[in-house]
């Protein structure tokens, strides 16, 4: 069902190109997968996406090294389990660094994910913010195997 809502729809498009060993972040796909506003212009998007990748990459960067080690050029060469023909490292990857992307978005802009019947817009913030800051720490460690339960001594 096609609606006119009154608000103009951006297509953001273009490639983010990644250190040689990681992929490249499609700009598109992610405005259109997570949900990002119309009204963010492509240049803020592409920057935090960036900003993204480099936090991802260097959680990462022993795993990277370890690969590499290995004879592995590229993440996409290294052998794992598919999921409709994609590996689930690149999967993985790429929801981590777009989970990490959306939260820095809903901190600066709290009211993306708001309707017009809103209430306490910090709280929504904050909690979706933390949601996707969550959500990205998850698939970093569903990405190097490891449970997602920490323990920290008190």
């Amino acid at each position: 069902m096609n609606r006119f809502s009154g608000k103009r729809t951006t297509q953001h498009e273009g490639i983010i190109k990644n250190q040689l060993f990681w992929p490249d972040i499609d700009i598109g796909k992610f405005c259109e997968d997570y949900r990002t506003p119309n009204e963010l212009n492509q240049g803020t998007i592409k920057e935090h996406l960036s900003h993204a990748m480099a936090e991802i990459n260097i959680q990462l960067m022993d795993y990277r090294h370890r690969k590499m080690d290995e004879g592995f050029d590229h993440l996409k060469d290294v052998p794992a389990e598919t999921i409709g023909d994609e590996s689930r490292l690149l999967m993985l990857y790429r929801r981590a660094v777009s989970c990490r992307c959306k939260a820095v978005i809903c901190r600066d802009y709290p009211t993306i994910d708001r309707r017009e019947p809103a209430e306490n817009q910090a709280k929504s913030s904050q909690e979706t913010e933390y949601t996707n800051l969550c959500n990205s720490d998850k698939a970093v460690r569903a990405f190097l195997e490891l449970s997602d339960i920490s323990v920290d001594v008190i």
